[in-house]
C-alpha cells in the first residue's frame, strides 16, 4: 500500500481486539480466611515494653501539673507507679476545677484623675500611655487663640476702655455677656470685583440686554458703506506712504 491508503487504513469492528487483549498478568496470591495470624507479621511485629503507659502517663502529668519543686518532682514522677500518679492527680485536679469555677476577686486598677476613667496596665507602658488617648486629650483645659479682631480699629479700643476683653471668649452685654462674641461683623464679598472699583448697577445692565438691534434702511446702509470706504483708504495711504517722495512732490 501506499502512504496514503496506510494513513486511511483501519480494522473493521469484528476484527478489533478488546482492550487489554495480549497483556500478560501475574497471578495474584489471595490469603485465605482462616490463616489469622501469619509468620511473616507476628516475627516482624515489635515487642511492646509493659512499663510504656506508665512512663507516657507520668510524662504527660508532669507536663499538665508541675509540682513546685522541679528537682523533686522530676526524680519522684518516674519512681511512682501509675496508679499512685493517677489517685494524687485526682484531688489536684478537682482543685483546679474549683479555682476555674469560682470567680476571680475584683481587682481594682487606678483611674485617672483628670477624665476619671480606669487605667489598664496595656495603657501605662512607654509605647502606648494613657495621656495620648482621646478621650483623656479631651478632657484637659486646652488653650484657645487670641482673637482675630485687629487692635488698631477704634470701635475695638472704645469697647476696651469700658471693660471688654476680645481674648476672653465672651459677649457684650452687662448681665451675664449673653450678647455677641464679635461686635464687628463682617460682609461676604460673592463678586470678583476689586477693591474702589465701579461696579455698575444692575439696571444699567438690564438696560442694556434689553436695547433692540436697530434696522438700516439703503440709504444709511450705503453712507456707512462710503465712511467705511474712506476710511480704509487712509489707513492705507497711512501706512504704504513714502516720506522721501512726498518730501520731493512737495507734499510733505
Amino acid at each position: 500500500m501506499s502512504n496514503y491508503e496506510d494513513e486511511d487504513y483501519f480494522l473493521p469492528l469484528e476484527d478489533q481486539r478488546v482492550f487489554g487483549a495480549g497483556i500478560t498478568r501475574k497471578r495474584v496470591a489471595f490469603v485465605r480466611s482462616s490463616n489469622h495470624e501469619l509468620s511473616t507479621l507476628t516475627s516482624s511485629a515489635p515487642s511492646t515494653p509493659s512499663n510504656a503507659g506508665a512512663s507516657i502517663a507520668n510524662t504527660y502529668l508532669s507536663i499538665v501539673m508541675p509540682k513546685p519543686s522541679s528537682s523533686a518532682s522530676g526524680s519522684d514522677s518516674a519512681a511512682t507507679p501509675v496508679s499512685q500518679s493517677i489517685t494524687a492527680a485526682e484531688p489536684s485536679s478537682d482543685t483546679n476545677d474549683r479555682s476555674h469555677s469560682a470567680p476571680p476577686p475584683p481587682i481594682s486598677n487606678p483611674t485617672c484623675e483628670v477624665c476619671k476613667l480606669p487605667l489598664n496596665p496595656s495603657e501605662t507602658e512607654a509605647h502606648k500611655p494613657h495621656e495620648s488617648s482621646i478621650a483623656h486629650q479631651v478632657c484637659l483645659a486646652h488653650s484657645h487663640p487670641p482673637s482675630h479682631l485687629d487692635r488698631t480699629r477704634h470701635g475695638l479700643r472704645y469697647l476696651e476702655s469700658y471693660g471688654w476683653d476680645p481674648d476672653s471668649r465672651v459677649g457684650l452685654g452687662a448681665s451675664g455677656r449673653e450678647g455677641i462674641r464679635e461686635p464687628l461683623k463682617g460682609k461676604l464679598k460673592a463678586d470678583t470685583v476689586g477693591l474702589g472699583a465701579a461696579v455698575p448697577s444692575p439696571a444699567s445692565v438690564d438696560k442694556k440686554k434689553k436695547d433692540k438691534v436697530q434696522k438700516l434702511d439703503a440709504k444709511q446702509v450705503r453712507k456707512g458703506h462710503m465712511e467705511a470706504r474712506k476710511k480704509r483708504e487712509k489707513l492705507q495711504e497711512m501706512f504704504y506712504q513714502d516720506e522721501d517722495v512726498l518730501r520731493y512732490l512737495g507734499g510733505a
